[in-house]
């Protein structure tokens, strides 16, 4: 129950990363929809944050395997976007990264441990079935 919350949770928090702010610069913040070449890569996040919710609800194991791998590219794309709002350049100028970036370091984060507990979670054994449903009659038996 927890490795699925965790996942969707994950997917949510990447979608929601989106809109939040990527980079500020004096004053200015930019998020996912309004990048330097006015590219959508937001549009990118909200699409993968959606796998991952929807390999969350699942609740298989293969799954867990894909919301596994695009949560990695979620936490792997936030380090990048925050390496280069905090280093050469941006540094210089005086950028620093946006909640935004945050968010996306910790979606991926929280989907790669969701989808890691999917794997050492017990499934619950069913009720037992009746004797007539496991083709067994009570005329079988003998008295």
């Amino acid at each position: 129950m927890y490795s699925r919350l965790t996942m969707i949770g994950a997917g949510v928090l990447s979608i929601i990363s989106a809109w939040l702010p990527w980079v500020t610069l004096l004053g200015v913040s930019e998020n996912g929809f309004l990048g330097e070449y006015r590219g959508n890569p937001g549009l990118f996040f909200v699409v993968i944050g959606a796998i991952i919710a929807i390999m969350g609800l699942l609740n298989k194991k293969w799954s867990a395997i894909i919301a596994i791998i695009f949560s990695l590219l979620v936490c792997m794309l936030g380090l990048k976007y925050y390496n280069d709002a905090t280093t050469g350049d941006a540094l210089t100028v005086g950028a620093s990264a946006g909640f935004g970036v945050y968010c996306m370091i910790i979606a991926g984060l929280a989907g790669t441990i969701g989808g890691i507990m999917r794997f050492f979670v017990k499934k619950k054994a069913g009720p037992k079935l009746p004797d007539q449903f496991l083709g067994k009659h009570l005329s079988d038996e003998r008295w």
